[in-house]
């Protein structure tokens, strides 16, 4: 009788941590997507910390542990309530053009429903784990984001599906060519912007992954202009040049 009742209690407390992980887990959401750079954001919309280290990408039917195989490029994957942390995974593993993207918990079958955290794609309908995705409810078949990237997720805890995802920044050619480029990149000091062919009149402006306006300056005469970017926290940041109502926006990550 006593090794029956024990039996149960530690069921019920399997039983109870597993619930409690699985509530915990809806509570994570990816926030911005780049599979240029190939970085993506995770926000902890829950009211408890959580380590988000032993959860698991999907992409095209490939598969990364963030703690394993992913670099953390800011924040901590010791998420904090309304905490976020950027991972940079190597190997240009996100297919620019079209894929997806899955969000799963540390262990289970990624055909399971019940293990996907989150979801999103892009390019094109009906990517990787799409089917996985409609069967928990999250995203409706055929459906994907068809906007310039990095993607960036502006709903809430509750929020799911394409409608809720959009281009990070509105993006405007200045030519059909770029109009200028950015070295070294990844840096740790000084980025050089440096303007392809003669341009005049230019400003350019920084921001970071949630779009907060970093810098604005006027580019010196020339062809060739830094930015001191020694003090700045490490992260993904977009500079973005304009004249008029062009712009060409371009990433560079701050180690």
């Amino acid at each position: 009788m006593k090794t029956n009742y024990i039996f149960k209690t530690v069921l019920t407390f399997l039983f109870t941590a597993f619930l409690g992980q699985q509530v915990n887990a809806q509570e994570f959401k990816l926030l911005v997507v780049d599979p240029v750079a190939d970085t993506v954001t995770i926000k902890n919309f829950g009211s408890t910390t959580e380590n988000v280290g032993s959860y698991r990408f999907c992409s095209l039917f490939g598969y990364r542990t963030l703690n394993t195989q992913t670099t953390v490029v800011s924040g901590s994957l010791n998420l904090a309530p309304g905490g976020e942390v950027t991972v940079s995974i190597s190997g240009n593993w996100l297919n620019d053009s079209a894929a997806d993207l899955g969000l799963y918990l540390p262990t289970g079958n990624f055909g399971t429903a019940a293990n996907m955290v989150d979801f999103t794609q892009w390019g094109s309908g009906g990517n990787g784990r799409e089917s996985v995705a409609v069967s928990k409810g999250i995203w409706t078949a055929g459906t994907f984001i068809n906007v310039a990237p990095p993607y960036e997720f502006n709903g809430t805890v509750t929020d799911f599906g394409v409608g809720f995802w959009d281009t990070l920044l509105s993006v405007n050619d200045l030519d059909t060519a770029s109009s200028f480029n950015v070295y070294p990149n990844p840096t740790n000091s000084i980025l050089n912007i440096e303007l392809n062919g003669s341009q005049s009149n230019l400003t350019f402006e920084v921001f970071d992954t949630l779009g907060k306006q970093i810098v604005i300056e006027t580019l010196d005469n020339g062809n060739l202009s830094q930015i001191d970017v020694t003090s700045w926290n490490s992260g993904l940041y977009l500079i973005k040049i304009s004249n008029g109502d062009k712009t060409e926006t371009k990433r560079f990550i701050k180690q």
